[in-house]
């Protein structure tokens, strides 16, 4: 039980350490590819403070390194992907829709007020099909783009084919 408290110690140390290191980067979806790095890392340094400890004649607690190598490797992981998330919330809301065998996304970028509708007709394909900008009135969101107007109200896109077309959509959680 004694070496559980430890490694759960760890745990939280790890926790704190990791997050407030992903917080620091704010992650965009662009940097995903740094997780190759810093899972990685994690892992490494967890080992030469385990080897450290072996040095030093602290078996003890350089085997609690060697099994905290892995539990920081998982958290980072996890860690970085939910970075991700967070500045994807903070920068874009998203929703999706079917409609003729195609699905549709709907995205309103929050920085810029823009919009964009993608659609797909199987995995890995995705075409553009509609920009715009947007501008919110009471609690909908109206989206015009040329001479289209769109509103969306409570995840409902109204006016998409026709002026009298609802379509209930599904908003994308991350």
């Amino acid at each position: 039980m004694n070496n559980f408290l430890k490694i759960l110690g760890l745990t939280v140390i790890d926790f704190g350490l990791i997050w407030l290191t992903v917080y620091k980067i704010n992650p965009d979806p662009s940097v995903t590819i740094g997780i190759i790095i810093f899972v990685p890392l994690a892992f490494i340094v967890n080992i030469i403070i385990a080897g450290i400890l072996f040095v030093f004649k602290r078996k003890e607690y350089g085997k609690l390194f060697l099994i905290n190598s892995i539990i920081a490797s998982i958290l980072m992981y996890y860690l970085f992907l939910k970075g991700i998330d967070k500045h994807l919330n903070k920068e874009l809301e998203s929703w999706e829709f079917v409609k003729s065998g195609k699905t549709y996304s709907l995205n309103r970028w929050k920085n810029t007020n823009e919009f964009d509708i993608t659609y797909s007709t199987g995995p890995n394909s995705s075409s553009g099909f509609l920009y715009g900008k947007c501008k919110q009135i009471n609690h909908d969101w109206i989206l015009t783009a040329d001479s289209v107007t769109l509103q969306i109200h409570e995840n409902k896109l109204i006016g998409f084919q026709n002026e009298s077309d609802t379509i209930q959509m599904r908003k994308i959680e991350r």
